[in-house]
């Protein structure tokens, strides 16, 4: 009966250490930023799918003050800047991944993406904003180790 308890401990014992090591695995990777990015330019790309007569309209109109011509053409110019502020995020984290050592105290930046992310996924549940999700996770990770190094 004790040789069946120390095998169990012992798998949950290597079911740790091998989730340790995928984690540190995922944390090592360059990836955060250019998920991010992926994200971001799929949202500028979707602009063209899911918006063709707005942006027809936009094309028509001359560009100038169209974004008050009516509610779906400042829509779709939202929807359309919302991607370039992200692809910017994206891009300062990646150039951050790119490093050996990621910088420590990027809070302000997570805290924001949460922010963004929560009030995006509450205020349109059908949205992309999910999408943020797996990044965060993977910054929060990233970040936390950063600050852990840095001490």
């Amino acid at each position: 009966m004790m040789s069946i308890r120390m095998k169990d401990k012992n798998d949950m014992i290597r079911n740790k250490s091998e989730n340790r090591k995928l984690l540190s695995k995922i944390v090592e990777c360059r990836w955060v930023g250019r998920w991010i990015i992926g994200v971001a330019i799929t949202h500028i790309i979707f602009t063209f799918i899911l918006f063709p007569d707005q942006i027809k309209r936009i094309f028509q109109e001359g560009f100038y003050n169209t974004g008050l011509i009516d509610y779906e053409i400042g829509k779709t110019i939202w929807f359309f800047l919302f991607g370039i502020p992200l692809f910017l995020i994206g891009y300062t984290i990646d150039r951050d991944e790119k490093k050996e050592i990621m910088p420590p105290f990027q809070e302000v930046l997570l805290y924001m993406l949460i922010i963004m992310t929560l009030l995006g996924i509450v205020l349109i549940p059908t949205s992309g904003f999910w999408l943020m999700l797996p990044a965060i996770f993977g910054f929060f990770f990233k970040n936390r180790i950063a600050n852990i190094q840095w001490k």
